[in-house]
């Protein structure tokens, strides 16, 4: 399987577990097949690593969960080194923490890890500020060769999705607890979103994406579809690929698309990302579409968000935010008081530190924190 493929298998699970917390098992599934790893996890460490647990863990038992929250979280020699290391989006090899030798002389290893027949680890990090640090982690056993680049790559990819995915799930958690159900919740949410059906007809729509349709100035529907005022067609053919797929290997692969729509005066005025589900009413095929406007976060609050979440400098996460809200680097540097070669040289050191590469990933994370900070 190509690494399109590989990559569209996990993100599937992931987005549609945005919506769907049980889909994590799935998703930490998948991730363990592309990665030729035997046991996957969800692990939550409060800050300071004072307690720990697990959350989800695929390919091993119920028993192993118990024991690591009431024993061995304490002893955790990779979390205890990496912890100032951690920020969402980002990947660390455990290898890069802990030599196997030191790791084989640890109770950690002996008492806990062995049972398993885990040496090596790769933790995917979602959460990593004041109220404590969540990963997904991937093991292999020591009789395997240690985790190739090009498994390395594929966290790498999809840590940051694991990090958006993550932090939607922590702001709808935050709405349950103020609303009765998951529908009302979604409802709540200032992040417009659509489930598509197997003709990218809506089969449902949040308030915030109904607001959207009935401006007119940005999206339409027709036939039922959502459609684009541009006209461009970017939108059709991105929902079109996350439903019925693009061929790849002599296979139809479904995945995940992103682009931005323009207002009338050609500005990006909204960002929509698009991905797979599994099929829901009538067919196989089925989506998931995120519509967030272009700077609808205060830039304030999305600055001081980048800062918690990735330890980017004041200036830094002056620079993110004035992105998002202009979505032109040349804007955004007049907008900060900053030469344009300036920024590109700042927006590089804020690509290192959130894993994103180039300006549309980084876009979307900004959409993401727009809309925790919403």
């Amino acid at each position: 399987m190509g690494h399109d493929a590989k990559l569209a298998a996990v993100l599937e699970p992931l987005y549609a577990a945005a919506l769907d917390p049980e889909r994590l098992a799935d998703f930490s599934a998948a991730l363990c097949t592309a990665t030729g790893s035997h046991v996957g996890a969800v692990m939550a460490h409060d800050a300071g690593l004072a307690g720990g647990r697990l959350d989800l863990l695929v390919g091993g038992d119920a028993d192993a969960m118990l024991a690591y929250e009431a024993e061995f979280a304490a002893d955790n020699i990779w979390m205890q080194r990496s912890q100032q290391r951690m920020a969402a989006g980002t990947v660390l090899d455990s290898d890069d923490v802990a030599s196997r030798s030191e790791l084989k002389r640890t109770r950690y290893y002996n008492e806990y890890l062995r049972q398993g027949d885990v040496e090596q680890s790769l933790a995917l990090c979602a959460q990593a500020d004041a109220e404590g640090i969540v990963v997904a982690t991937l093991c292999r056993a020591g009789s395997l060769p240690a985790y190739r680049a090009r498994d390395l790559a594929l966290a790498r990819e999809v840590a940051p999705h694991w990090a958006n995915v993550y932090a939607i799930q922590r702001r709808l958690s935050w709405l349950q607890q103020r609303v009765r159900t998951l529908e009302a919740a979604v409802d709540a949410t200032p992040m417009a979103m659509v489930v598509l059906d197997a003709r990218m007809q809506v089969l449902r729509s949040n308030a915030a994406a109904e607001d959207l349709f009935a401006q007119r100035t940005l999206l339409r529907l027709e036939g039922g579809r959502p459609e684009s005022m541009d006209g461009a067609g970017a939108l059709r053919l991105a929902i079109h690929e996350a439903v019925a797929g693009v061929h790849v290997d002599g296979a139809a692969v479904r995945r995940a698309g992103k682009t931005m729509l323009r207002d009338a005066t050609g500005r990006s005025a909204l960002v929509a990302n698009v991905h797979p589900l599994q099929g829901i009413g009538d067919g196989d095929g089925a989506a998931v579409l995120f519509l967030q406007p272009m700077g609808a976060c205060p830039g304030r609050d999305v600055a001081m968000t980048m800062r918690q979440l990735f330890g980017l400098t004041p200036s830094e996460a002056a620079l993110a935010a004035a992105l998002h809200a202009t979505a032109d680097v040349a804007l955004a540097a007049l907008e900060c008081g900053i030469a344009v070669a300036t920024a590109q040289t700042r927006l590089k050191l804020v690509y290192d530190k959130t894993g994103e590469r180039g300006q549309p990933a980084l876009m979307r994370l900004l959409s993401a924190v727009a809309a925790i900070c919403g």
